[in-house]
C-alpha cells in the first residue's frame, strides 16, 4: 500500500532550508529556556526543531487529531513528551483552550488561508504573548502581511521562493 504525499494530507511542511533560516533569525542560542508556540503545527518539524535547540516547553496546535497524534508519538519518541503540549483545535477560533505566554510563536496556516488578524488578535486578547514575544509568520510570497497588527509590528521579512517568513515582535 503507497504512503499518502503530504499534499494528499492536505500539509504542505515547511522545508528544512526555511526551518534553518527561522531558527537563524530567532537565534539558536536564544531559545533556551523558552517556551515556544507552534500553530498549525502539521508535522510538527518547527517545534520539534526548537526542542531540538533547547526550548523549555513547546506547545503544538493545530485541527487535526492526527497529525497532533504523529506529534505526540515524534515527541516520545525523541524523548521531549515531559516539555510537550499537543492540543486539537482550530486556530483562528479556539486558542482561548490555551493558558500560557510564549517568547516564540510560529504561525504556518495553509497558504490559500489569509488568518493572521484573527490569529494576532487571539494571541493578544486571551494574553499568549507578553512584551519580548517574537511572532514568526510563514507565509506565501504572493501575499505581503501588513507592518502592523494591533501591537505587533513587522520588523523583518525573507523570501525563499515562493515561501516568505515574516518576523513580528512588539
Amino acid at each position: 500500500m503507497k504512503k499518502p504525499q503530504y499534499s494528499e494530507l492536505g500539509l504542505r511542511p515547511t522545508t528544512s532550508k526555511v526551518i534553518g533560516a527561522i531558527f537563524s533569525m530567532m537565534g539558536h542560542s536564544n531559545l533556551e529556556g523558552k517556551n515556544f508556540l507552534d500553530l498549525y503545527a502539521g508535522t510538527g518539524s518547527v517545534g520539534i526543531r526548537a526542542l531540538q535547540l533547547g526550548a523549555k516547553h513547546c506547545l503544538f496546535f493545530d485541527r487535526n487529531q492526527d497529525f497532533i497524534q504523529k506529534i505526540k508519538l515524534k515527541t516520545k519518541k525523541l524523548k521531549f513528551e515531559e516539555k510537550t503540549t499537543a492540543l486539537k483545535g482550530n486556530c483562528e477560533t479556539q486558542l482561548n483552550k490555551i493558558n500560557e505566554t510564549f517568547d516564540f510563536i510560529f504561525v504556518d496556516p495553509p497558504y490559500d488561508q489569509k488568518p493572521f488578524e484573527k490569529i494576532f488578535e487571539q494571541l493578544i486578547d486571551y494574553s499568549l504573548v507578553h512584551k519580548e514575544t517574537r511572532l514568526f509568520a510563514e507565509h506565501s510570497s504572493r501575499i505581503k502581511l501588513v507592518d502592523e497588527y494591533k501591537l505587533f509590528k513587522k520588523k523583518q521579512e525573507k523570501k525563499y521562493g515562493d515561501t516568505s517568513i515574516s518576523v513580528f515582535s512588539f
